[in-house]
């Protein structure tokens, strides 16, 4: 019989995500992961077999924590569908980040983006983000609060805007990225209100 693990998956792809935020995708090893989440490298490897997998599971994600539950929970927690939608994306960006932090986690994204295996993953995931934009904006014109002719343009450049703030954020560093991100939505949507 197994031992229970005491370490769950969704902490060990918690503790990649500070490593890579505090250290870096260039310095990144399994023991340092290991380190982060409590356990030993060898553990690590017994589970995932080694790091190149371990990164895979951490692409891949434990939905419960996945951009798109996160923004779903967001969502969901607004009477208003534009304010909602705004909330959705602005979760996003998840706990505040240093613009150090952030460096780290863009320069494991130009990692991701150089192999094709996690770049698979990466289009995976932004269709997913894309699927909910479009519920959220497609809610808001139904319910009068969006008056939009193309919806699916609205959905492109919002997500377009996630993407750009959130690297212009890390250039200028000024104030939080998730106070930039509602300033640059409510731009961008508040020409469509009714």
């Amino acid at each position: 019989m197994a031992r229970p693990r005491l370490v769950s998956d969704a902490e060990v792809l918690a503790a990649v995500a500070r490593t890579v935020g505090r250290i870096g995708p260039v310095r990144l090893t399994l023991a340092e992961v290991a380190k982060e989440a409590g356990l030993s490298a060898a553990a690590l490897v017994q589970r995932y077999g080694g790091k190149r997998e371990l990164l895979i599971a951490f692409i891949a994600g434990d939905d419960r924590y996945s951009f798109t539950a996160r923004m779903r929970l967001a969502y969901e927690r607004s009477d208003d569908p534009v304010e909602g939608l705004i909330d959705a994306v602005v979760s996003v960006a998840g706990e505040e980040l240093t613009p150090d932090e952030f460096a780290n986690h863009l320069a494991f994204l130009h990692f991701e983006l150089a192999d094709p295996e996690f770049r698979r993953l990466l289009a995976g995931h932004d269709r997913a983000v894309r699927d909910e934009l479009e519920q959220y904006v497609h809610d808001a014109v139904v319910k009068g609060r969006l008056v939009v002719e193309d919806e699916l343009a609205l959905v492109e450049a919002v997500n377009a805007l996630l993407s750009g703030t959130q690297l212009t954020w890390a250039m200028s560093r000024r104030g939080t990225l998730r106070d930039a991100l509602r300033r640059d939505l409510g731009t961008l949507l508040d020409p469509y209100r009714s």
